[in-house]
Parts: C-alpha cells; sequence; structure tokens
C-alpha cells in the first residue's frame, strides 16, 4: 500500500468522520426542532379547541355540542402537525381531519422518521355527547427535515469529492520528488555513487536531498579511500596479510603469495605457524597479546618459513584492527618485508670493511717495512758501497804515483772498475730507496716531495710538458694520505710516461672543506672502457688505495683523447 493511497484513506476517513459529526448534529438538532415545533402546534390546537369547547356551553339548550364542533372542525379544516378526531356519545367516529395537501403522497424514510420524529401522546377533550381525540402528525415537518438534510447530503458528498480528489492530486504533487529519492537510492544501490538529487521545492525534502547529497559525497569518498587503500595493498610489495585475535590468517595479499608461495584460498583460516620456524612460535602469542594491548610493532626482525621450506629473514611490522563501530580490537593488521639480501649485504658491508681496514693496515706495515728497508739500506748497504768507492779511489790515486807501468795500469784500471759498479750500485741503491720511502716525505712534506719527483720526471723525460698546480694547505694532511697521495701520482706519471704517449701532463692537488682533491690528466691516447674496467695499467692497485681511505676513484678517458684520473679523499682519512 503506497504512502499516497495511504494518505487518501486517512483524509477520507477524517472526512467520513466529519461527515458523520455533522450528521449526528443535524439530526439531534432536527430531532430537537421537531420536538419543539410539534409540541407547540398541538398546545395550540389544544387552546384552540378547548376555547371552542367552553364557548359552546353557554349556546341555547336545543343545540348539541358536538354539532357546533363538528361545524367548527369541518370549517377549520386541516391543522398542521396535529389530526383532530371527533366522536359522538357512543363512540362512533363522525368526523377526521382532512389528509394534508403539502408534499401529499411523500413521506419521509421510516429510519430516518424513527431517528427525528418525537412520540406524543394522544390529547382527548371531553364534550357533551361527544370526545375530541388530538393526534400530533410530525410525518409533514419530518419530510421537510428529510428534504433538508437531503439537500445537505448531497452538498456534504459535493464537498467530500472535491476534497479528496483535490488532496489526491495535492499528495501526488506533494510526495512526488519521493520517486526522485527512490531513483537516488537505487542508483546507490547499484553501486553508482555518482548519483546526486536535484534541489526540492518543498523543505522537508529539500533537508532529504542535501543530506542524501552529502551522504553520497562521503560514500564515494570512502569508495575512492577504500580502492586506493586495496590497490595500495594489492601492489604494495610488502607481504601484507590480517590474522584475528586466534592467530588465524584471514586476508593475504599477492606481494605476501610471491613472498611465501601460498595463495589466498590455501592459507586462508590456516594458524600463523604455518610460517613460523619452531623455534619462533613463541613469538606469535607474545605479537597478539601486545597486539590486545594495542601496542604497535615495528621493524621487528625475525625468521619466516616459505612454501618450500626456506627459512627467510623478515621485518615484521604490525598494528592492531579496531572495529570503527565499538572500538574493539577484532584482529591485526602486519605486513613482512624480506630482508635476507640485506642482512646478507650488510654482512657484506662489514666484511668489506673489516678488508678496508685489514688493506690499510696491510699497506701501513708495508710503508712501514719500505721505511725500515730504505733506512737499513741507506745506513748499511749505502755506507759499504760507499766505503769501496773510496777505497777503489784510493787504490786508482796510488797506482799512479808507483809500481811498474803494466802494474800500476792494471791496479788503476781495477780501481776505476770498483768505483764504477760501486757508483752503479750508490745509485741503484738510492732508486730502490726513492721507490720504497721517498725520504722527502718525512724530512720536506708533500709539497716539496711531489715537485722533486715530477722535476725528475721533467729531467727524464723533457719531451713532456709536466704543469702541477697545487691549491690550500698541504702540509698537515698526515701521513696516510701524504703516501696515498704520492704513490697514486707516482703510479700515474708512471704509467703516463710508459704507455700514454703523451706530450702534456697536468698535475692538480686541491684542498677543499673535509676533502682533497687530485686530479692527473693527460692528452695522450687515452684507454678504452674495458681496460679501466680490467684494472690496466695499476688501476685497481690505485682503486684499492682510495677505497681504502673511503675516498672516490674515478677514470674519464677516450682513445685518442688522453687519460683523466680524478680521487677525492676524506680528511677523516688522516686520522
Amino acid at each position: 500500500m503506497s504512502l499516497r493511497f495511504r494518505i487518501n484513506v486517512l483524509i477520507t476517513a477524517l472526512m467520513l468522520l466529519l461527515l458523520a459529526a455533522m450528521a449526528w448534529m443535524t439530526i439531534n438538532d432536527t430531532r430537537s426542532s421537531l420536538r419543539e415545533e410539534i409540541e407547540a402546534s398541538t398546545k395550540v390546537t389544544i387552546q384552540l379547541l378547548t376555547s371552542v369547547v367552553y364557548s359552546s356551553q353557554f349556546l341555547p339548550g336545543g343545540v348539541l355540542p358536538n354539532r357546533i364542533m363538528l361545524d367548527f372542525l369541518k370549517n377549520l379544516g386541516r391543522v398542521r402537525a396535529n389530526e383532530i378526531r371527533l366522536y359522538d356519545g357512543i363512540g362512533d367516529l363522525i368526523y377526521t381531519s382532512p389528509p394534508s395537501k403539502y408534499k401529499a403522497g411523500l413521506y419521509a424514510p421510516q429510519w430516518y422518521a424513527d431517528l427525528v420524529a418525537p412520540r406524543p401522546e394522544h390529547t382527548t377533550l371531553r364534550i357533551r355527547n361527544g370526545t375530541l381525540v388530538i393526534i400530533p402528525d410530525p410525518s409533514r415537518a419530518t419530510l421537510d427535515a428529510w428534504d433538508d438534510f437531503v439537500k445537505l447530503g448531497w452538498i456534504a458528498l459535493a464537498f467530500f469529492i472535491m476534497i479528496n480528489a483535490l488532496m489526491f492530486w495535492l499528495v501526488g504533487r506533494w510526495l512526488r520528488p519521493i520517486k526522485v529519492i527512490l531513483g537516488g537510492l537505487s542508483e546507490m544501490e547499484r553501486g553508482r555513487f555518482d548519483a546526486r538529487l536535484p534541489d526540492l521545492t518543498l523543505p522537508e525534502f529539500a533537508a532529504i536531498s542535501h543530506t542524501f547529497n552529502r551522504m553520497a559525497d562521503a560514500l564515494e569518498d570512502s569508495q575512492a579511500e577504500n580502492r586506493r587503500l586495496a590497490l595500495l595493498v594489492k601492489q604494495s610489495s610488502d607481504a601484507i596479510m590480517i590474522y584475528d585475535l586466534q592467530g588465524n590468517i584471514t586476508f593475504w595479499n599477492p606481494a605476501a603469495e610471491r613472498l611465501f608461495g601460498y595463495t589466498a584460498a590455501q592459507v586462508d583460516g590456516k594458524p600463523a605457524t604455518l610460517l613460523t620456524p619452531p623455534e619462533r612460535v613463541a613469538e606469535i602469542a607474545q605479537n597478539l597479546e601486545g597486539i590486545a594491548r594495542r601496542e604497535l610493532i615495528e621493524n621487528f626482525e625475525t625468521e619466516r618459513v616459505t612454501s618450500d621450506g626456506r627459512v627467510l629473514e623478515v621485518a615484521l611490522s604490525a598494528a592492531p584492527l579496531i572495529d570503527p563501530h565499538d572500538e574493539r580490537v577484532i584482529g591485526q593488521i602486519c605486513s613482512m618485508r624480506d630482508i635476507t639480501e640485506n642482512k646478507r649485504a650488510q654482512q657484506t658491508a662489514r666484511e668489506l670493511d673489516e678488508n678496508r681496514k685489514l688493506t690499510q693496515l696491510i699497506q701501513s706495515h708495508v710503508e712501514e717495512e719500505r721505511r725500515h728497508l730504505a733506512r737499513e739500506l741507506h745506513d748499511e748497504l749505502g755506507q759499504c758501497v760507499t766505503a769501496i768507492k773510496s777505497i777503489g779511489y784510493s787504490i786508482a790515486s796510488r797506482s799512479k804515483d808507483g809500481g811498474s807501468k803494466d802494474a800500476a795500469a792494471d791496479i788503476h784500471e781495477n780501481a776505476q772498475t770498483i768505483v764504477s759498479v760501486a757508483s752503479h750500485i750508490y745509485d741503484v741503491v738510492h732508486g730502490i730507496i726513492r721507490d720504497l720511502r721517498p725520504s722527502g716525505l718525512d724530512h720536506l712534506g708533500l709539497l716539496e716531495t711531489l715537485s722533486d719527483t715530477v722535476n725528475t720526471w721533467r729531467a727524464l723525460h723533457p719531451e713532456i710538458e709536466f704543469d702541477v698546480r697545487l691549491q690550500g694547505k698541504l702540509d698537515d694532511l698526515g701521513e696516510t694520505i701524504n703516501i696515498t697521495l704520492y704513490r697514486l701520482v707516482q703510479e700515474c706519471l708512471t704509467n703516463l710516461v710508459r704507455h700514454a704517449a703523451a706530450s702534456k701532463a697536468e698535475i692538480s692537488l686541491t684542498r677543499g672543506d673535509g676533502s682533497i682533491k687530485l686530479m692527473v690528466a693527460d692528452n695522450g691516447k687515452g684507454i678504452g672502457a674495458g681496460a679501466a674496467k680490467n684494472g690496466h695499467f695499476g688501476l685497481i692497485g690505485m682503486r684499492e688505495r682510495v677505497q681504502a681511505l673511503h675516498g672516490s676513484f674515478e677514470t674519464e678517458s677516450r682513445p685518442g683523447a688522453g687519460l683523466r684520473v680524478i680521487v677525492v679523499l676524506p680528511l677523516e682519512a688522516a686520522a
């Protein structure tokens, strides 16, 4: 049953009640009016006849009263609302009022007459030689009342029909926006959350329209947010899963499938221990207890087992899942990230750092040993060679002064040979000493040592133009950086002279904020990318020296365009 029909039924019922009340009031008023009219008419009739009866007593004795009354009644005719009957002395009816000509033959319905017509008693008047009977007759008054009632009924019926038709049309017009609202709700039911209602005229429906549109906006925003969250969960690289309070899996995203090798259907409803090594099972209960207390778990490193039995190191984060209606904890949402490779990388980094420290320590010991060897060669072998050389000079000098000429010539020649060999040994020893440990670093510092080294290369290779540029404070870099820079320059210049076929070399050393930069460049034939990667020309050794001090080592070269070596060392490496 529609709302429109119900409203019209209600209006009809109210109208019927109103009409019934009006009919009851009309009938009640009519009954009172008829009673008063009949009683008044009867009273007047009785008074009139009583006067006639009284007057007839003073007539001459030969005239009978009933004859006088009969003549009076015949002349009187019909009295409204009363019927008069005259009986003679023996009880015979000698007169009755003629029937009313007013609306002759018409009568009100009996049920209506029973409702409104009064029931007055007959009145009897005694006269000499007769009896008068006055009978009240409300039929004509009742008929008039009925005619008025019928007219009023037709008017009420017309008004009733008109009001019902008007209300049916008005209610239909007023309730027309309900179809629009129902249409919007149907669109919403089909999942079209972009449906909106127009502005409606009636304030109540306008309020519903505005509320509906706000609700639709909120639902659309919520759906968009849910889609974004679902897309985020689906495309997340982290394994995301949801557990209930018993530790059973209720959600499993694609990343979890890839990580553990189980499909969502395979793990749905399964306990979390499915993924947990036996020695880690106790963690599950501890985590659930913490989640029940609304505690967060962030980046907890643990282990989990895949479907093929592999043990993964994972970083686990978890948070309580809260029911938005009653704020109860209903489970936990958990994300896991495979950190196995990270752990391996960290281990590799630690090992690499240890290797760098070991390399640095070895280089330190090597440099110390070189210093020791250089000192021993200089102090011991150098002095011995000097002594041999001095003796050779002495023998050569004496051989000129005496003895046979042939013997003196042989002695002199042998002495010269000793001097020549000793000089060669001396030069070789000094070269070895310079290679092992440049003594200038200990006595003169980095600037002078580099300048002496470059000057030596200038003297040996005058065809090459050496350009040296030194900027910044370079006399307090420390032994580690000093020897490293010296070895790098030494290796670069050695490679340049041996392989580059260059006519120009540029050495630049610049101290900046927190670092020192070395650049050695030439205009030679350069090297290919493969040579740089394979470590030709001592590049691997130089790179390892630099990396041992946490510096950077780069080469820039194109065949035929020269080679540029760029080294940046952090100053904290001097510590």
